[in-house]
């Protein structure tokens, strides 16, 4: 017989829905509820996190249409793959039999020891992956931009990271739970759930709406405007607070033109950073560039020089002398091209938005997707370009169809 003194659980008026009441639980207070569900003749009770009797009806109903789909589809709950603890050994083996070049290996292994150090719902090794809902992405999300604390390499400690590192944890996530919909623990990942008041799950720096809802689609400078962001790259600005003697302005001078034509390289090619630091004067080869690929053996290729890139080239080739002389002579030009910017009263651009200007002008010239992808490298065949510039490709598909003309010469002869 139960006492007060051991732990109770109590049926409620729905199938199903039980509240567990640990011991020394007064009777004026109600304990938590559960779901008990059998699937795969397995019988399990999850918690619903309530102690509201309302709250946990509603869960509780939800949890049984999500049983259901579980049962047409498959799902197995005894699998080994339930919890994130195994979902994150087989994505690591996953990784592992993907080569990559050293750099990407390293941040791979950053952002998954990140997801481990700074979960905090309950213990990561043992939550199922059942447990991952769109609230608790959102919650980790809020956590590493704003509350997440980290030091580097003995410095002083700073608290939230950026837009760019919590979306690459979120990323380790999101691929985990495609692993769990695949070993068919999960019916969906909460990352592909479309929810119009919620919007995307990952991070966004570009655009918030009022509900906190992001926008990921790219927003870049007019051509006419990046042409003027060029031009102010190559210009040294007048200051009260310095003035360079004749030496020193020479030399600014020569920085500044290395910088924008380094800022136009990436964009005229579509390179990552990376990419234009390796290459040499002997990988433009006149109507083909070659470009070593830095991020994934499959990212090696051949594009073909457009008059821009052309251009370009031709005047960096002026200044350098030997085919294993190096294009560019600096790292990157984000301080130039971030002083630019605010200079000329455009949004702060980053070294990787000139990809994403190279891809975009591609296919607003009427490009299809699937070269654009193979000329930056894509190993998908175009499956994250098709993402990333939709609204490009279906503004593109309206301008094209307004020149189809039924009532033209052709359609009038085939009436004839």
């Amino acid at each position: 017989m139960n006492t007060p003194n051991k732990p109770i659980w109590r049926k409620t008026n729905l199938q199903g829905l039980y509240e567990y009441r640990p011991a020394g639980l007064p009777e004026s207070e109600r304990g938590t509820y559960y779901s008990r569900y059998s699937l795969g003749g397995k019988r399990t009770f999850r918690s619903l996190e309530t102690s509201v009797f309302e709250h946990a009806r509603i869960k509780h109903a939800q949890r049984s249409v999500d049983v259901e789909k579980d049962r047409q589809r498959g799902a197995d709950l005894g699998t080994q793959f339930k919890t994130l603890g195994a979902l994150f050994a087989e994505m690591q083996l996953r990784l592992d039999a993907s080569p990559v070049a050293a750099s990407t290996e390293v941040g791979r292994r950053n952002n998954m020891t990140r997801l481990r150090d700074h979960w905090q719902k309950a213990n990561f090794d043992t939550f199922l992956a059942r447990g991952v809902t769109a609230d608790i992405v959102v919650n980790l999300r809020e956590h590493l931009l704003k509350s997440a604390r980290w030091s580097y390499h003995f410095g002083k400690n700073n608290v939230g990271f950026g837009v760019g590192t919590t979306n690459q944890t979120l990323w380790v996530l999101r691929v985990m739970l495609d692993i769990a919909v695949e070993k068919k623990v999960i019916v969906e990942s909460p990352f592909k759930v479309s929810s119009a008041l919620r919007g995307t799950l990952f991070a966004s720096a570009r655009t918030r709406g009022a509900s906190g809802a992001c926008d990921e689609r790219v927003q870049l400078p007019t051509r006419e405007d990046m042409g003027r962001l060029f031009a102010e790259m190559r210009r040294l600005p007048e200051s009260e607070n310095f003035r360079p003697n004749e030496l020193q302005r020479v030399w600014l001078a020569a920085q500044a033109v290395e910088m924008a034509d380094h800022a136009e390289l990436l964009a005229f090619s579509g390179m990552r950073r990376d990419e234009a630091t390796r290459s040499t004067l002997g990988d433009d080869r006149g109507t083909e560039f070659k470009i070593w690929g830095t991020k994934s053996r499959t990212s090696e290729r051949t594009i073909p020089v457009n008059p821009a890139l052309r251009q370009v080239l031709d005047r960096i080739k002026t200044r350098r002398v030997g085919d294993k002389t190096k294009l560019v002579v600096h790292a990157e030009p984000r301080t130039a091209l971030k002083r630019a910017c605010k200079r000329l009263g455009l949004p702060t651009l980053r070294n990787h938005d000139l990809r994403h200007f190279f891809a975009s002008v591609c296919i607003a010239s009427g490009v299809d997707v699937p070269t654009v992808s193979r000329w930056l490298g894509h190993a998908d065949g175009g499956a994250l370009a098709m993402r990333t510039y939709s609204h490009l490709m279906k503004d593109a598909s309206q301008a094209a169809a307004a020149k189809v003309d039924f009532n033209g010469p052709t359609a009038q002869a085939i009436a004839v």
